[in-house]
């Protein structure tokens, strides 16, 4: 009797640390395959930003482009009308006296014909003129208005990617805790059964009723641990969970944010004068504009920018929009040697520059040209900024 008792006492105590121990290890490998996906998905979605950042720089080059041009029909259409003026001016001041005397003074019929077909035909070509300009300007800005939707909705994918991206960082570190919990658990489970075998042992052995009940106390002692040990860690992870889970919205923006900035910040103290000198340096090696481009081969506005400044020690990220993060806004006409210049909305530029004083900017324009030497008063920015 007291044999079968010892018996059973001793496949009860293993068939309890085997459950526990199966139980942790199918756990930690669960935990581990998880991991493996969330880092698949990270690796999936940052594919993604890239490809998205990709289109977004391309429209903000294109939105450059439209509104290049736009100025420069503006320009024209300024200059056609200018030029009317004085035609009208110049016909009200001939020798006729009026435009309606010269056509009236006319010495013969055949003659006033004549002159109402000239001033008909002068007025009908800068009408023309000058309608088919403004036509062209129409159909810029309306380019430009679909290419200024697409940056903002490429925008708004690029945020969603981003935040997915800090979603994905909050899960795979709430698997990490989980995983070294349990793994941890494992350890104990193993500790547990350990002691387990050796109390079973100890039981097999005894000789009497009270050596075989203190032996079972130890084994019996081991796989409450285990167990317990268990129970607190999954009790843990899903308070972790929870609280994790319902604090992600609330620290997603704080986390896109420190993500976008966390390169070396600017620093005020760069020698502005030896800025500007490095950057009409670059005028004179005929670099080509390349998007993207951040070299000496070629490269685009905020690569140019970036280039500059970081032989000065200062990281600035290759975009645009980026690069206001390390500033403080100022107006162009406040705007000193060595600040940069922005085309576009604050927080939706498409366009940056470096000031050289003098009402001038270096910059790589667009596709086709070469960085070069721009003028305030040729295209002018949107607003400056200074490096914080």
């Amino acid at each position: 009797m007291e044999h079968n008792l010892i018996s059973k006492t001793v496949l009860v105590v293993a068939s309890l640390v085997a459950v526990v121990s199966l139980g942790t290890n199918a756990s930690a490998s669960d935990t581990a395959t998880q991991i493996n996906d969330v880092n698949q998905k990270i690796s999936d979605t940052q594919k993604l930003v890239s490809e998205s950042q990709t289109k977004l720089s391309k429209l903000q080059d294109q939105q450059y482009s439209d509104s290049v041009e736009i100025a420069s029909l503006t320009k024209n259409i300024n200059a056609r009308k200018s030029h009317l003026a004085e035609q009208a001016r110049s016909a009200q001041q001939n020798d006729t006296g009026s435009l309606i005397e010269f056509l009236t003074d006319s010495k013969s019929f055949s003659d006033a014909i004549d002159r109402v077909a000239t001033v008909a035909t002068m007025v009908q070509a800068n009408s023309q003129t000058l309608q088919e300009q403004k036509s062209d300007q129409e159909k810029v800005a309306a380019d430009k208005k679909q290419v200024d939707e697409s940056v903002t909705a490429q925008k708004k994918a690029s945020e969603k990617l981003r935040n997915d991206m800090a979603d994905l960082a909050v899960q795979k570190i709430q698997l990490k805790v989980k995983k070294a919990k349990e793994d941890d658990a494992k350890k104990q489970a193993e500790e547990a059964l350990a002691a387990a075998q050796k109390a079973a042992a100890a039981v097999k052995a005894a000789k009497s009723s009270a050596e075989a009940n203190s032996a079972l106390a130890t084994a019996t002692k081991a796989v409450t641990t285990a167990s317990s040990g268990n129970s607190s860690t999954t009790t843990s992870n899903t308070a972790a969970t929870s609280s994790n889970t319902s604090s992600t919205t609330t620290n997603n923006s704080a986390t896109v944010t420190q993500t976008a900035y966390s390169t070396t910040a600017a620093s005020s103290n760069v020698d502005t004068s030896s800025v500007v000198a490095a950057a009409l340096s670059l005028t004179k090696l005929n670099i080509p504009y390349v998007w993207g481009g951040g070299s000496l081969s070629g490269m685009d506005c905020s690569g140019l920018t970036a280039y500059v400044y970081s032989k000065f020690g200062v990281s600035l990220p290759h975009n645009t929009v980026s690069q206001e993060g390390y500033v403080t806004y100022e107006a162009v006409s406040q705007a000193q040697p060595g600040d940069l210049l922005f085309w576009g909305g604050k927080g939706s530029s498409y366009h940056v520059a470096i000031y050289i004083g003098n009402g001038q900017y270096v910059h790589a324009p667009r596709t086709g040209e070469t960085v070069k030497v721009g003028t305030i008063s040729g295209y002018t920015p949107s607003f400056a900024g200074r490096l914080k």
